[in-house]
Formats: C-alpha cells, sequence, structure tokens
C-alpha cells in the first residue's frame, strides 16, 4: 500500500497511527514523502529513493532515530530531559521520581510532551496534589501521565492503598467442597436412564 505524507516538525512522519523519524538532512519538516508499508517494515521514499527503512509498529507506536534530528536539535533534545527532571524535582520527591521513571530509556526525548504535561498539572491541580498522585501511581507501577491526570480528576490521590493488593482469598464455604474425584469426567456415571 502507497501512500503520501508530509514530514512533521517534529521529524516525524505518520503511517498506520504509528510514527517513524526520517532523516533531517534530506527531508527537512514539510518535505512529501511516498511510503510503503507491509506486515514488517515501513520504507519512506523521496522521488522514488529509498530514503529511510523502519521496522513496523503496532499503533501508537513511535520509533525515533537519534541520527534523523539536525545535529543542533540532538543536543538540545538530549538536554531537555533533564531539565524537565530538575523542574519535577523542584516541586515534590514524588513528582521528581515519576518524571525520572517517566523519562528513563534510550530515547528519553520520545516522551518529552508527556513530561511537559507532568509539569502542566502541578499548575493546574497544585504540586502537593500532583505530589500524592504522583507517590500512588509510582506505588502501582503506573507511569502514565494520562492516568496521572485521571486520579486528579477523580481525586484519588488520597485513598487509602487498594485492598485488593493484600487481598486474600477467603476459604469456601463447607458446602461447595468437592472431593478430587468430582473433577474427574473419567469416572462420570450417568443415570440408568440415559445409557440407554
Amino acid at each position: 500500500m502507497w501512500r503520501t505524507v508530509t514530514v512533521h516538525p517534529d521529524h516525524h512522519v505518520a503511517f498506520g497511527q504509528a510514527l517513524s523519524s526520517v532523516p533531517a538532512t534530506t527531508c527537512p519538516p514539510g518535505t512529501r514523502l511516498e511510503i510503503r508499508g507491509d506486515r514488517e517494515l515501513v520504507r519512506l521514499y523521496r522521488r522514488s529513493e529509498l530514503v529511510k527503512v523502519h521496522t513496523r509498529l503496532p499503533r501508537g507506536g513511535r520509533v525515533s532515530d537519534p541520527d534523523d534530528y539536525p545535529r543542533e536539535r540532538t543536543a538540545y533534545a538530549l538536554r531537555a530531559p533533564d531539565r524537565i527532571i530538575r523542574q519535577a524535582m523542584a516541586l515534590g520527591p514524588g513528582i521528581g521520581a515519576f518524571a525520572e521513571r517517566l523519562l528513563e530509556g534510550p530515547l528519553p526525548w520520545a516522551k518529552l510532551r508527556q513530561g511537559q504535561k507532568l509539569l502542566r498539572l502541578a499548575e493546574r491541580y497544585t504540586p502537593q496534589r500532583l505530589d500524592q498522585a504522583c507517590a500512588r501511581a509510582l506505588s502501582l507501577d503506573l507511569i502514565d501521565v494520562r492516568r496521572l491526570e485521571r486520579i486528579l480528576v477523580l481525586a484519588l490521590e488520597e485513598e487509602p492503598d487498594s485492598p485488593l493488593a493484600e487481598h486474600q482469598p477467603a476459604p469456601l464455604a463447607a458446602r461447595f467442597l468437592r472431593p478430587g474425584g468430582a473433577f474427574d469426567h473419567r469416572q462420570l456415571r450417568l443415570p440408568e436412564e440415559a445409557r440407554r
């Protein structure tokens, strides 16, 4: 399947609801590219010349090659996560820890927008509430800014931890207990009427 796409200002193109980076040196933002995708690969062409090949990602995925960014922006993108983490640490220890977990990995600039949204949540909901919500999200190993915002919208940051984490199954009443042979269908005996 061939399609024509335009390079976005963040040096990515969209295909199959996933984002793939393109080299800024040969394809600056606004460049029209032909894109072809199959089950495994996405190939990008400019004037019938192959520019880039990426593995195909599922919907919502994003693949970014650091060599595709302009040199001046690559340096900025690598520093920007540190700046967001420093600002988050200044707002509270829970927010800082959440920002560190959010921006860890080999391509931290791929989550810069989420990091910026995290900082904006402190303006909207106060740093104290956001710090509590971040601590709760970290205790549940939930590293997603949209779900963190949902915690704030529903005011769940102050609720005690869910009892499901410590829940032990209650023993069944004696009337539900069966001997082990009751579950063995090889020994199932049919009534006399059913055998005829």
